[in-house]
């Protein structure tokens, strides 16, 4: 008893909730993900020096240090995009799962409570869970460059990327306190 008034009082006020992440910032980097690609050859088709150059530099870094197959992207304006269809695709995902959990979380089905069980899960089994779909770019790429299948088209580098982005967009909002509010409490049981 003791230590439970020692709990109480060291405590007095009520749990403050945990910050969050402001939903228009995720919404921002979404953007920038989903649209710097397709502007940066864009920019390079202008031919103008400053907006040349940061096309050319953007399509230098995701080329270089994010997309492992930027040969593979699809053609704008006579200028690949800054990464490959696949990553493009990823974006897609992110977008497609940031609009589906607050839809499905909203429609109180079986839908939303899988996405609850997901998030119940400690966030290592998450993750390990969302790296599944992400395997799947490895095997498609040594499986091209060991010519065990030629070359896809690109639709399918875009459904591929957009699946494994679709998992690690459920994932990243599952640990956004702002997107994911907590199950309802289950309903008490009536007495016959």
């Amino acid at each position: 008893m003791a230590l439970t008034q020692l709990a109480s009082s060291s405590h007095p006020h009520p749990a403050t909730p945990p910050k969050t992440l402001p939903i228009w910032l995720y919404d921002v980097l979404l953007s920038i993900l989903f649209l710097g690609p397709a502007i940066a050859p864009l920019f390079r088709a202008t031919q103008q020096p400053v907006l040349t150059d940061l096309g050319e530099l953007a399509t230098y870094v995701l080329g270089s240090y994010i997309c492992p197959t930027p040969a593979q992207a699809y053609p704008m304006a006579s200028y690949a995009m800054a990464v490959c269809a696949r990553c493009w695709g990823a974006t897609v995902g992110l977008w497609v799962a940031r609009a589906f959990v607050p839809a499905a979380l909203e429609s109180n089905d079986g839908m939303t409570r899988l996405l609850h069980r997901f998030r119940a899960l400690p966030v290592l089994m998450r993750l390990l869970l969302v790296l599944i779909p992400f395997l799947l770019w490895p095997l498609e790429i040594i499986g091209t460059a060991q010519q065990w299948w030629a070359l896809p088209p690109l639709w399918v580098l875009l459904v591929n990327g957009a699946q494994a982005g679709f998992a690690a967009g459920i994932f990243f909002m599952s640990l956004m306190p702002g997107f994911w509010q907590n199950p309802p409490a289950p309903a008490p049981a009536q007495l016959a």
